[in-house]
């Protein structure tokens, strides 16, 4: 397989939104924040290394995007529907646009399969494997003080691994 660049986090939310729509599964801020979370941990495990240049903050509610967070922090707990929208200004005009990923086909369909098996799983049970790990749990008293350092790469590969081992079995 060849390499590939690193992504933008909204590239990516949006990649994990469109393929949630297109199976008639939607997703929640919460639930796309734990897809990314467990994303991120997968290409860490299989390419070891990151697919976006993103960091996550250990919240309440476990791991946080913050930037993807506050995008779509207005949605609540609705199901989001419409991709994450930036504007870019260029000879005085107001452009609206959509930040998409930029893969081969080979990673897109590796990546389509991962988010589709995880988003099969409830917001709770996601919610559950987060905070019932290490990476999370180890640090509760820091983060209920809002002082919890974010995640490490080696804290998101592990959590995922942990999770899904079995999923990465059988998707080689």
């Amino acid at each position: 397989m060849k390499k590939f660049e690193l992504q933008s986090p909204i590239a990516v939310a949006n990649f994990i939104i469109d393929v949630a729509k297109k199976e008639e599964n939607p997703v929640t801020n919460l639930k796309l924040q734990k897809i990314l979370f467990f994303l991120q941990g997968y290409c860490l495990n299989k390419y070891n290394r990151t697919l976006f240049d993103g960091k996550f903050a250990k919240w309440q509610y476990g791991p946080v995007e913050e930037e993807i967070y506050q995008i779509f922090k207005s949605q609540w707990s609705m199901p989001i529907n419409s991709p994450g929208t930036q504007m870019r200004i260029e000879n005085g005009v107001i452009e609206l646009y959509h930040k998409e990923i930029n893969l081969p086909q080979e990673y897109t369909e590796k990546l389509k399969s991962i988010v589709i098996k995880i988003n099969q799983k409830a917001p709770w049970e996601l919610y559950e494997l987060t905070h019932k790990h290490s990476s999370w749990y180890s640090y509760k008293d820091d983060i209920s003080r809002g002082i919890a350092s974010d995640y490490t790469n080696n804290e998101i590969e592990k959590c995922f691994k942990d999770n899904f081992r079995g999923m990465l079995n059988r998707l080689g």
